[in-house]
């Protein structure tokens, strides 16, 4: 384990590139018979603890939680907490403690303080990798470099069990609108030279159309028809990049009829005109 020497995580933090998120102290415990803590008034940091074997019990505000292989759990700064792993089959955990600007936004994502959310094992894996790493940078000195690396390695780990974690909760409860999703994202692509309206996709996921519009936004962060609309203008890109083709022709292709109309819809977009696009040197 390392606890990284304050004074220089104090110069540290001051880094663009370190003072959003960055860990304090970071360590892996192996079947950790007669691990054990206890923090009356919880620690400096935001506490994440990853199980990848064994298990083990939290108790967070009088909480008890237990945490078992293959689930993570967050403690929040200042909050008292105690710990300890079980005695039949010990846990083996990955743990950091961090801080930073942006580190709030990870911790509200968990279920509850001290709460388990399990984790599936894809992202277990590349969990597990990414913190080996951490480990192996942070083992070659607290240099800034070193340092940097570990800070968005952190985040890229939060990230990862986070919002990526296909066994979320969040992602549970929403699972089967998920798989619609993908058929609808699917749908679009294949029909991307065709007029399609906000109907024809609710029909095809098989939702009402205020359903279908709020859980898709929900989850893309736009609306049905501003993301085909997206998909459209992709693809139109793609064509004038590539080909010599006129704007007449590439409007048709891509379900624009007129060819003015999509001229304005590619300039909102693009913030340029389809020739101007054409003729920017890119790459």
């Amino acid at each position: 384990m390392y606890v990284i020497p304050r004074p220089i995580l104090g110069s540290a933090n001051q880094h663009p590139l370190v003072q959003a998120l960055y860990p304090t102290d970071i360590g892996w415990f192996p079947e950790a018979r007669y691990h054990y803590r206890s923090r009356s008034h919880g620690a400096n940091e935001d506490h994440l603890m990853m199980c990848i074997g064994g298990h083990g019990f939290v108790i967070v505000d009088d909480r008890k939680n237990h945490l078992q292989s293959g689930q993570i759990l967050i403690i929040p700064r200042h909050t008292k907490h105690r710990y300890w792993a079980a005695d039949d089959s010990p846990w083996s955990i990955y743990w950091m403690h961090f801080r930073g600007k942006e580190s709030v936004h990870f911790v509200e994502r968990m279920p509850g303080p001290g709460h388990p959310a399990p984790v599936d094992g894809e992202t277990q894996t590349e969990a597990v990798r990414l913190f080996r790493d951490c480990l192996d940078t942070i083992d070659n000195g607290y240099t800034l470099p070193n340092l940097i690396y570990a800070a968005q390695s952190a985040r890229h780990i939060l990230s990862l069990l986070l919002f990526r974690n296909q066994a979320f909760p969040a992602a549970q409860q929403t699972r089967q609108l998920q798989g619609r999703l993908a058929s609808t994202l699917e749908f679009m692509l294949e029909n991307i030279s065709e007029p399609l309206r906000l109907e024809d996709f609710a029909h095809q996921s098989g939702l009402s159309v205020s359903h279908f519009s709020e859980q898709f936004r929900d989850q893309t962060g736009h609306s049905p028809m501003s993301h085909f609309t997206q998909l459209k203008i992709q693809q139109a890109c793609r064509i004038l990049d590539l080909t010599e083709k006129p704007v007449k022709a590439i409007a048709i292709e891509t379900g624009y009829s007129d060819p003015y109309y999509f001229s304005r819809v590619f300039k909102k977009i693009m913030g340029l005109s389809p020739e101007k696009y054409r003729a920017t040197k890119k790459g």
